[in-house]
């Protein structure tokens, strides 16, 4: 299990940046949100699910990062220099918060991808496998982060997933933080 920072200070592929967080409590929404703007980067960064290449990271993109309070997951809404979601990535965790570094997770490999076509993919479950296996996470940290995988493909599935409506007003409200 690894511990991961929104602020992500040591991808080096960002060379200017501008990050932002703050901590709400709404009637929608209690947790963190945090906001990554890669003014420049070395190399724009793209992905390739069923054949489909997605730009993720370039010039101008900026990520957007929910912690919802209480859950097991962090929702990183990926937006293109125009401003359009390109893609939602979920990543299941055992805990987040924040320590003295920053706002973390500590990433349980599973991940989900949310693309705006609908289309879902999971990704990593060989790795999460493998750490079973190795011993790298227990036996019940592997079942949670299986099970908080089936509860947010059915929030998906019905339409009930709630990060995803608020991912527009986050990233604009952190335009005044």
């Amino acid at each position: 299990m690894e511990r991961k920072y929104a602020a992500r200070s040591s991808w080096k592929r960002i060379v200017k940046r501008d990050y932002r967080e703050l901590y709400l409590e709404t009637t929608s929404f209690t947790g963190y949100v945090t906001r990554l703007d890669m003014i420049r980067v070395t190399d724009p960064l793209s992905v390739r699910y069923s054949g489909q290449e997605i730009q993720i990271a370039g010039d101008g993109y900026s990520w957007l990062q929910q912690f919802p309070a209480g859950q097991k997951h962090v929702i990183t809404t990926m937006f293109n220099a125009h401003g359009q979601i390109v893609q939602s990535y979920i990543d299941i965790c055992l805990r987040h918060g924040r320590d003295t570094t920053g706002i973390f997770w500590d990433d349980l490999m599973l991940d989900l991808v949310l693309l705006p076509s609908g289309e879902c993919f999971v990704l990593d479950a060989k790795e999460l496998e493998l750490a079973r296996e190795t011993g790298g996470i227990s036996q019940d940290q592997y079942a949670a982060a299986w099970k908080e995988t089936k509860i947010l493909q059915d929030q998906i599935r019905t339409n009930k997933l709630l990060f995803q409506p608020l991912a527009r007003v986050h990233h604009d409200l952190l335009d005044n933080v």
